[in-house]
């Protein structure tokens, strides 16, 4: 809280984990590195009837998460991401093309919902303090950036979707399209656990 007032403008939740971790860095002899995580977690301003709250905020779900590893050399490690972003796709999902043996029972299929949650982490290029980039809130435009690819890339088309034969597919798609989009991002890790919803048949029949 005292770093956070001494600051003078909004920083990205990046910045202030790299001001964090050089102070501990800068000021202690004895300190040679410094790890600092930080966990944004979303508040979004709440509509009452039809009008947004003066003062009033609702809990997003996903959390923005920041890890920053500074040496007193100046040597730098950032890795930025994203936990408890839940999706759902209705159809256009199956589970198909997978290896078989004389132990597989599972069938394949074209239709099922597909629902997960993603977890997301992406180390960046950056190597040392002098190489960040000095642009204000570079960081969390970037990470804006990347959830909307990753999402994006996930549902498809907002009209037509895009088909999934596996959610590990469609991991590697992601991740892929994070990559391709933003050569300032060095490598990136995902986690994405299938949720499982079993349809019910309620008919009468």
């Amino acid at each position: 809280y005292v770093k956070a007032k001494e600051c003078s403008e909004i920083l990205s939740v990046e910045d202030f984990a790299i001001i964090l971790a050089r102070h501990f860095t800068s000021f202690y002899n004895q300190v040679t590195t410094a790890i600092v995580k930080i966990v944004e977690k979303p508040w979004e301003r709440l509509n009452v009837n039809g009008q947004p709250h003066e003062h009033g905020f609702k809990l997003g779900s996903e959390k923005h998460t920041v890890e920053a590893i500074v040496n007193k050399s100046g040597a730098l490690q950032l890795t930025s991401g994203i936990e408890g972003l839940s999706v759902l796709k209705t159809t256009k999902s199956g589970f198909e093309g997978f290896v078989r043996d004389k132990y597989t029972a599972l069938p394949e299929t074209r239709e099922r919902m597909l629902a997960t949650e993603v977890t997301a982490a992406w180390r960046y290029s950056y190597e040392s303090l002098n190489s960040i980039p000095q642009k204000p809130l570079y960081f969390t435009d970037k990470y804006l950036d990347v959830k909307r690819v990753l999402v994006d890339t996930f549902f498809g088309h907002p009209t037509e979707g895009v088909y999934s034969p596996s959610v590990q597919s469609t991991l590697y798609q992601m991740a892929r399209a994070t990559l391709n989009r933003f050569p300032d991002i060095a490598s990136i890790q995902l986690k994405m656990p299938n949720i499982h919803f079993i349809p019910v048949n309620i008919s009468n029949k």
